[in-house]
């Protein structure tokens, strides 16, 4: 099973939004678990297990070029949409998490 890791700063919001997504993942068949974790748990993460893409949370969209500088080149890093982020619309980012790894953004 591939994995999804969304970031954000602390990793409390992020957390609700990755619980919807895996939840949505596991009901509609989909071969993912969706992680949500702090920017600061990430690498640690990263060394031991290698994501299918890395979602930035908006709040931390900053952080997007740090992520795409450090793991670009062998996984997908895309932005989460600020709208669908904030009512937690699993569905959507669901659907733009199969996008950007279909496309190898």
């Amino acid at each position: 099973m591939a994995e999804i890791l969304l970031v954000d700063a602390a990793g409390m919001s992020i957390s609700m939004l990755s619980t919807r997504m895996d939840k949505y993942a596991k009901d509609n068949g989909l071969d993912y678990d969706v992680l949500g974790m702090a920017d600061a748990e990430t690498d640690e993460h990263i060394k031991h297990t290698t994501p299918a893409l890395i979602m930035i949370a908006p709040q931390v969209k900053y952080m997007y070029a740090k992520y795409a500088e450090k793991y670009g080149a062998t996984i997908p890093v895309v932005n989460i949409n600020m709208m669908d982020y904030g009512i937690m619309n699993a569905k959507n980012v669901m659907q733009a998490a199969l996008d950007a790894i279909e496309a190898g953004i």
